[in-house]
């Protein structure tokens, strides 16, 4: 009877580890190599768990191009929503005992945008450490895009970001903050002391701002096209300190986001409100499929309340 238990038990974990491997191959993006990094393993060795799996099924799981994955079949797709809800399941049981143990003990790992680490969270992160001095609190900046995926992956603990986080069925987004553009320039610019700028005017000065993908640089694009008029975007900068400083040097009128305007650190410039872009929401996100850390809600529950006072 022993044998047996410890057979079946050992079984349980070989099939573990094939279903883990299916979901983390899948969440990859199919590609073997970076879900073997993530698994901190060999390809070869996620090639094995998965030809055993399909062995036992007595059906293939992936679609193949030569040796390559590039997507699930029936069975595949099939398995996929059980596969999520184990692994959700295990995920929430850690999470549990860890809380139950060690409630102010562990990691919390955050990625965002640098405009959000710069401009937004510092009074956040102070709050927190204060709260939870034992906690390591690692900041990941990266293009929100990734951001979504860190998160997916389990890379990050939650994403903070104004593009991508809603438009993923692996993620379950929460309203964190809205925000709006700002036009800066030199305080003995012309524009100075306009309380608004008509797109044709901001058309026609040499324009320093973000890069594409970033802060919402696509509604700024979009802006201009449809109103058929063509900027003159003479640098483009993921920071908007770098954006600050060229505007200072005369390069270029300047548009960033309202939050990372800092008076006190360039005195020598000013902003002027612009409604021309639109509103953006900032989101917070966590995978759609466990819970994570109490330590990791309260950070959550202190960037809410951020902006609710």
């Amino acid at each position: 009877m022993a044998i047996d238990v410890v057979v079946n038990q050992r079984h349980l974990q070989i099939q573990l580890k094939q279903l883990e491997t299916v979901w983390h191959t899948v969440i990859n993006g199919y590609n073997l190599s970076q879900a073997a990094t993530v698994l901190h393993t060999s390809q070869s060795s996620l090639s094995k768990h998965i030809a055993a799996l399909e062995n036992q099924l007595k059906t293939e799981v992936f679609v193949r191009q030569g040796k390559r994955l590039t997507g699930l079949t029936t069975m595949g797709t099939a398995l996929m929503p059980h596969i999520e809800s184990i692994f959700a399941e295990i995920r929430t049981i850690e999470n549990l005992s860890l809380d139950f143990n060690n409630p102010n003990v562990g990691t919390l790992t955050i990625a965002t945008t640098h405009t959000q680490a710069r401009y937004v969270l510092p009074e956040v992160v102070k709050a927190f450490k204060e709260r939870f001095p034992k906690v390591n609190l690692i900041l990941q900046q990266a293009d929100p895009e990734t951001i979504a995926q860190m998160v997916i992956r389990g890379q990050a603990d939650i994403g903070i970001a104004t593009e991508s986080l809603l438009h993923n069925n692996y993620l379950r987004c929460y309203r964190y903050y809205d925000w709006t553009h700002r036009v800066i320039v030199p305080s003995d610019h012309e524009l100075a002391g306009l309380e608004s700028i008509d797109l044709p005017t901001l058309a026609s000065y040499p324009i320093v701002t973000y890069h594409g993908g970033f802060t919402g640089r696509g509604a700024i694009d979009k802006t201009f096209s449809d109103a058929g008029l063509e900027p003159d975007i003479v640098l483009a900068a993921l920071d908007a300190d770098v954006i600050s400083t060229y505007v200072g040097l005369g390069l270029g009128i300047g548009i960033i986001a309202e939050m990372a305007f800092e008076p006190s650190h360039y005195q020598n410039l000013t902003a002027i409100p612009v409604d021309h872009f639109g509103r953006f929401t900032s989101w917070m996100a966590v995978r759609d499929d466990a819970e994570i850390r109490q330590y990791g809600r309260a950070f959550m529950e202190l960037c809410q309340k951020q902006f609710s006072q």
